[in-house]
């Protein structure tokens, strides 16, 4: 249906131009080692910052 506007969908999209960041790389082998199969969606994650220090800590989650 042309013409139409969905408000909520606009608010979840993002523009491609705007990512920033970088991606984390986590073999298959470490995955099966904390308990995820490689036949499974891949786990939701948080992440934190140590503050003052260049240092990340990535925390995976099998539900978000």
């Amino acid at each position: 249906m042309a013409g139409q506007s969905d408000h909520a969908r606009r608010r979840r999209a993002t523009r491609g131009g705007r990512r920033r960041g970088c991606y984390v790389y986590i073999s298959a082998e470490l995955l099966a080692e904390a308990g995820f199969a490689a036949d499974e969606p891949p786990p939701w994650f948080r992440i934190w910052a140590a503050k003052g220090r260049p240092r990340f800590v990535v925390n995976l989650y099998r539900e978000p």
